[in-house]
């Protein structure tokens, strides 16, 4: 078989040259071009000062891919297997998460040189209704773009009202999230205003509903904090990788039980790599609380990322995503979450024997004093009852009120209360 490879690309400058090797792993080198001029690197990972080596790459460019049953969908329609991610790459890396375009070595990107594809109205309440799945609408045939991730989610341009469809000429400025379980979009947007109301910096998320018949249906649309606007106007794509793609480990390491990076891995590579490191800690800090306060079991290594925004030195932490009322959903539909933490508080996973003992531990493994990280337990535990009702109401004003949100603000309640009655020893 001719060993496959790609051209990897940001804008329209190459970054360098990935390839297959016969065991299947993909490599990478960076080109002269991107070398001569200094810029960032694909991934700390993939230090720019190993340039003249060709670095084992597998791990950071199989993490740009979809995951699940996404990942299923894609391959039955692209004629892909699906353990193959080179293959899946030169058919949808045209738009990924963070800067990078990886495209068939003889394609270039072309900025602006052509139009984008729209997304017609009944092909969008076609995607609503099917829960994100593409068959018979213009995604299908447009689809080269991939997002990282085990949600159904569809990378969109929005403009004014209308949406387009992103290829590498044209960045995507919105993720759309379709309602794959029940009531999921209200437990990410509620997740995501909790945590903004605590100061931590999250992504920029709309609810949105729409009429399609007689059904009313739920979606987010959330802004994507790896976008800027040039000097002209145009959409430019910031560079941005995950924790895991960072650390050099696969997707199938993003859950710490599975043998993923703890939470001590992730503050010293915030510590040894970021610029300002001080301020990323303290946020990681509170992020973990805020999880185990609102019952997001989720939040593992994959929901953190880094963001590189040019002239800077370093990366910083990026807007935090993905944050879900976990329990919440459990309570509607039971069994459909594991309820072990994704990332351990000390090194326990079980959120119900987690207390003071564990964020002590935890505290250490960040080399914080234990003392602050406490009271900060306690503040936040505190504080979130009200925010929570807060952010409930302000949803019923906007979208109408339901019996079931009080189940969330119950839970939020309720873990609160108990989180302060172990905190009191």
């Amino acid at each position: 078989m001719t060993a496959r490879s790609a051209q990897v690309w940001w804008q329209d400058r190459n970054v360098g040259t990935i390839r297959e090797d016969e065991r299947g792993i993909i490599h990478f080198r960076y080109s002269d071009e991107w070398l001569h001029r200094d810029d960032f690197p694909v991934s700390i990972s993939l230090p720019l000062h190993k340039a003249d080596q060709e670095l084992e790459a597998h791990s950071f460019f199989a993490g740009l891919l979809p995951e699940g049953a996404t990942r299923q969908r894609i391959c039955r329609q692209q004629g892909i297997n699906q353990s193959d991610d080179m293959g899946l790459l030169l058919a949808i890396g045209e738009d990924c998460a963070g800067a990078l375009s990886v495209l068939p070595p003889d394609i270039r990107p072309e900025l602006g040189s052509s139009t984008p594809v729209a997304l017609p109205q009944e092909d969008f309440e076609r995607l609503l209704r099917k829960k994100g799945q593409v068959q018979g609408t213009a995604v299908a045939s447009a689809q080269r773009f991939s997002l990282a991730g085990a949600q159904d989610k569809l990378p969109v341009i929005r403009r004014q009202e209308q949406l387009f469809l992103p290829d590498a000429h044209h960045p995507s400025s919105h993720i759309i999230k379709f309602e794959t379980l029940n009531r999921v979009c209200f437990a990410e947007y509620m997740a995501g205003r909790i945590a903004h109301s605590i100061g931590l910096p999250v992504v920029s998320t709309s609810y949105r509903t729409t009429v399609v018949g007689k059904s009313t249906l739920q979606w987010l649309e959330v802004e994507r904090y790896d976008r800027v606007k040039d000097s002209k106007g145009r959409l430019v794509r910031l560079h941005q990788e995950d924790i895991l793609q960072a650390l050099g480990m696969p997707v199938s390491m993003k859950y710490q039980s599975d043998g993923g990076p703890s939470i001590a891995q992730i503050g010293e590579l915030l510590r040894q790599h970021l610029d300002r490191p001080a301020i990323a800690l303290s946020q990681l800090r509170d992020w973990q609380i805020c999880n185990f306060l609102i019952g997001n079991w989720d939040g593992h290594a994959k929901n953190l990322a880094l963001l590189y925004t040019p002239g800077s030195a370093a990366p910083t932490l990026a807007p935090f995503y993905d944050l879900v009322a976990i329990e919440f959903l459990n309570q509607l539909t039971p069994g459909s979450y594991a309820r072990d933490m994704a990332l351990f508080v000390g090194s326990e996973k079980n959120p119900e024997r987690i207390t003071k003992a564990q964020w002590e531990e935890m505290a250490r493994q960040l080399s914080m004093p234990p003392k602050p990280l406490l009271q900060r337990v306690r503040e936040l535990a505190e504080q979130l009852p009200g925010i929570a009702t807060a952010c409930r109401e302000e949803f019923a004003r906007e979208h109408g009120d339901r019996a079931l949100y009080d189940k969330l603000v119950g839970m939020v309640r309720k873990r609160s209360r108990w989180t302060l009655k172990t905190m009191a020893g």
